[in-house]
Protein backbone atom coordinates (compact mmCIF):
# COMPACT_ATOMS: atom_id res chain seq x y z
CA UNK A 1 0.00 0.00 0.00
CA UNK A 2 1.26 3.48 -0.87
CA UNK A 3 1.01 6.13 1.86
CA UNK A 4 1.31 9.91 1.65
CA UNK A 5 1.17 12.44 4.49
CA UNK A 6 0.38 16.11 3.72
CA UNK A 7 -0.85 17.20 7.17
CA UNK A 8 0.14 20.51 8.77
CA UNK A 9 2.88 20.36 11.39
CA UNK A 10 1.44 20.31 14.91
CA UNK A 11 4.74 21.80 16.15
CA UNK A 12 4.24 24.90 13.97
CA UNK A 13 0.67 25.26 15.26
CA UNK A 14 1.78 24.77 18.87
CA UNK A 15 4.08 27.81 18.49
CA UNK A 16 1.00 29.96 17.66
CA UNK A 17 -1.04 29.13 20.77
CA UNK A 18 -1.00 31.95 23.32
CA UNK A 19 0.01 34.53 20.73
CA UNK A 20 -2.11 37.32 19.29
CA UNK A 21 -3.77 36.60 15.95
CA UNK A 22 -3.81 40.19 14.71
CA UNK A 23 -5.19 39.74 11.17
CA UNK A 24 -5.40 37.67 8.05
CA UNK A 25 -4.83 39.03 4.55
CA UNK A 26 -6.59 37.69 1.46
CA UNK A 27 -8.25 38.70 -1.80
CA UNK A 28 -11.55 40.54 -1.32
CA UNK A 29 -14.63 38.33 -1.35
CA UNK A 30 -16.60 38.79 -4.56
CA UNK A 31 -19.33 36.16 -4.76
CA UNK A 32 -18.36 33.56 -2.15
CA UNK A 33 -16.47 33.31 1.12
CA UNK A 34 -13.50 31.68 -0.60
CA UNK A 35 -10.21 32.96 -1.96
CA UNK A 36 -7.71 31.50 -4.42
CA UNK A 37 -4.30 30.07 -3.50
CA UNK A 38 -3.16 32.15 -0.51
CA UNK A 39 -4.10 33.68 2.83
CA UNK A 40 -1.59 35.51 5.01
CA UNK A 41 -1.85 34.89 8.76
CA UNK A 42 -0.34 37.54 11.02
CA UNK A 43 0.32 36.10 14.45
CA UNK A 44 2.26 38.28 16.91
CA UNK A 45 5.49 39.15 15.10
CA UNK A 46 5.33 36.22 12.64
CA UNK A 47 3.77 35.91 9.18
CA UNK A 48 2.48 32.57 7.88
CA UNK A 49 1.30 31.68 4.41
CA UNK A 50 -1.65 29.34 4.14
CA UNK A 51 -1.66 28.11 0.54
CA UNK A 52 -3.68 25.74 -1.61
CA UNK A 53 -1.76 25.58 -4.89
CA UNK A 54 -1.85 22.93 -7.59
CA UNK A 55 1.11 20.57 -7.74
CA UNK A 56 1.64 17.46 -9.81
CA UNK A 57 1.42 14.56 -7.36
CA UNK A 58 0.72 10.85 -7.40
CA UNK A 59 -3.01 10.94 -6.71
CA UNK A 60 -4.11 7.37 -6.08
CA UNK A 61 -2.04 6.01 -8.97
CA UNK A 62 -2.49 8.91 -11.39
CA UNK A 63 -0.06 11.82 -11.90
CA UNK A 64 -2.39 14.79 -11.65
CA UNK A 65 -2.64 18.46 -10.70
CA UNK A 66 -3.93 18.55 -7.14
CA UNK A 67 -4.47 21.52 -4.81
CA UNK A 68 -1.98 20.95 -1.97
CA UNK A 69 -2.83 22.72 1.31
CA UNK A 70 0.27 24.02 3.15
CA UNK A 71 1.08 26.18 6.17
CA UNK A 72 4.52 27.75 6.53
CA UNK A 73 6.34 30.72 8.00
CA UNK A 74 7.25 33.38 5.43
CA UNK A 75 8.13 36.99 4.75
CA UNK A 76 5.34 39.55 4.46
CA UNK A 77 6.36 40.29 0.86
CA UNK A 78 5.27 36.76 -0.18
CA UNK A 79 1.65 37.45 0.79
CA UNK A 80 0.03 38.74 -2.40
CA UNK A 81 -2.79 37.80 -4.73
CA UNK A 82 -2.33 35.13 -7.37
CA UNK A 83 -4.13 37.48 -9.75
CA UNK A 84 -2.83 40.63 -11.45
CA UNK A 85 -4.43 43.93 -10.43
CA UNK A 86 -5.99 42.53 -7.23
CA UNK A 87 -5.18 44.25 -3.98
CA UNK A 88 -5.58 42.05 -0.96
CA UNK A 89 -7.42 43.25 2.14
CA UNK A 90 -6.54 42.99 5.81
CA UNK A 91 -9.20 41.41 8.02
CA UNK A 92 -8.67 42.28 11.71
CA UNK A 93 -8.86 39.55 14.34
CA UNK A 94 -6.97 40.94 17.37
CA UNK A 95 -7.48 38.01 19.70
CA UNK A 96 -5.27 35.65 21.65
CA UNK A 97 -5.18 32.14 20.21
CA UNK A 98 -6.51 29.85 22.96
CA UNK A 99 -6.35 26.68 20.87
CA UNK A 100 -6.06 25.44 17.32
CA UNK A 101 -8.10 22.61 15.86
CA UNK A 102 -6.64 20.71 12.93
CA UNK A 103 -9.14 18.72 10.92
CA UNK A 104 -7.07 15.95 9.37
CA UNK A 105 -8.58 13.64 6.79
CA UNK A 106 -7.45 10.15 5.86
CA UNK A 107 -8.51 9.13 2.36
CA UNK A 108 -8.18 5.48 1.36
CA UNK A 109 -8.99 3.36 -1.63
CA UNK A 110 -8.98 -0.39 -1.87
CA UNK A 111 -9.78 -2.85 -4.61
CA UNK A 112 -11.35 -6.21 -3.83
CA UNK A 113 -10.56 -5.72 -0.10
CA UNK A 114 -6.86 -4.95 -0.76
CA UNK A 115 -5.77 -1.53 0.54
CA UNK A 116 -4.01 0.36 -2.27
CA UNK A 117 -3.56 3.98 -1.16
CA UNK A 118 -3.79 6.01 2.02
CA UNK A 119 -3.47 9.80 1.90
CA UNK A 120 -3.49 12.04 4.97
CA UNK A 121 -4.14 15.77 4.50
CA UNK A 122 -5.29 18.70 6.57
CA UNK A 123 -8.83 19.61 5.52
CA UNK A 124 -9.18 22.67 7.79
CA UNK A 125 -7.49 24.70 10.49
CA UNK A 126 -9.58 26.50 13.12
CA UNK A 127 -8.13 29.25 15.31
CA UNK A 128 -10.07 29.63 18.56
CA UNK A 129 -9.52 33.08 20.04
CA UNK A 130 -11.00 34.70 23.12
CA UNK A 131 -13.73 36.24 20.93
CA UNK A 132 -14.66 33.68 18.23
CA UNK A 133 -13.34 31.09 15.81
CA UNK A 134 -11.70 31.55 12.40
CA UNK A 135 -11.62 28.62 10.00
CA UNK A 136 -9.67 28.13 6.78
CA UNK A 137 -10.82 25.05 4.85
CA UNK A 138 -9.37 23.36 1.78
CA UNK A 139 -12.04 23.06 -0.93
CA UNK A 140 -13.35 19.51 -1.45
CA UNK A 141 -12.74 19.49 -5.22
CA UNK A 142 -9.35 17.84 -5.60
CA UNK A 143 -7.87 20.20 -8.19
CA UNK A 144 -9.38 23.36 -6.68
CA UNK A 145 -7.07 26.04 -5.32
CA UNK A 146 -9.83 27.65 -3.23
CA UNK A 147 -9.60 28.25 0.52
CA UNK A 148 -12.96 28.72 2.25
CA UNK A 149 -12.93 31.21 5.11
CA UNK A 150 -15.49 31.27 7.93
CA UNK A 151 -15.72 33.03 11.25
CA UNK A 152 -18.14 32.49 14.08
CA UNK A 153 -18.77 29.71 16.57
CA UNK A 154 -18.86 25.89 16.47
CA UNK A 155 -17.19 25.91 13.06
CA UNK A 156 -16.39 22.18 13.17
CA UNK A 157 -20.08 21.69 12.41
CA UNK A 158 -19.78 23.65 9.16
CA UNK A 159 -17.08 21.58 7.42
CA UNK A 160 -18.38 20.04 4.23
CA UNK A 161 -18.69 16.27 3.88
CA UNK A 162 -16.30 14.90 1.28
CA UNK A 163 -18.87 13.66 -1.24
CA UNK A 164 -16.53 14.63 -4.09
CA UNK A 165 -13.93 12.05 -3.00
CA UNK A 166 -16.56 9.37 -2.42
CA UNK A 167 -18.19 9.86 -5.85
CA UNK A 168 -15.01 10.21 -7.90
CA UNK A 169 -14.31 6.48 -8.23
CA UNK A 170 -16.08 4.51 -10.93
CA UNK A 171 -13.53 1.74 -11.47
CA UNK A 172 -14.81 -1.78 -10.90
CA UNK A 173 -14.08 -3.02 -7.39
CA UNK A 174 -12.58 0.25 -6.11
CA UNK A 175 -13.92 1.25 -2.71
CA UNK A 176 -13.19 4.77 -1.40
CA UNK A 177 -13.45 5.79 2.23
CA UNK A 178 -12.40 8.71 4.35
CA UNK A 179 -12.25 9.46 8.04
CA UNK A 180 -11.51 12.65 9.92
CA UNK A 181 -9.48 13.13 13.04
CA UNK A 182 -9.58 16.37 15.03
CA UNK A 183 -6.33 17.37 16.74
CA UNK A 184 -6.77 20.03 19.42
CA UNK A 185 -3.59 21.96 20.16
CA UNK A 186 -3.54 24.01 23.37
Amino acid sequence: MKKYDMRFSEDVCRQMVGKVFSKYRCDPFEFTNSVTQIVGLYISDQVYSLTNIQEVVDYFGYRDDIGVFKLSSCQDSLIHSAFHDVTQIDNPVTGEIKEIKLVNECQRISRHAEALYEVWLTRAIIFCTDEREFMFEKDMVTFSEEIIIRKGYDLLDTISPNNFFMEEWDEDGVVPEYTRVISVIK
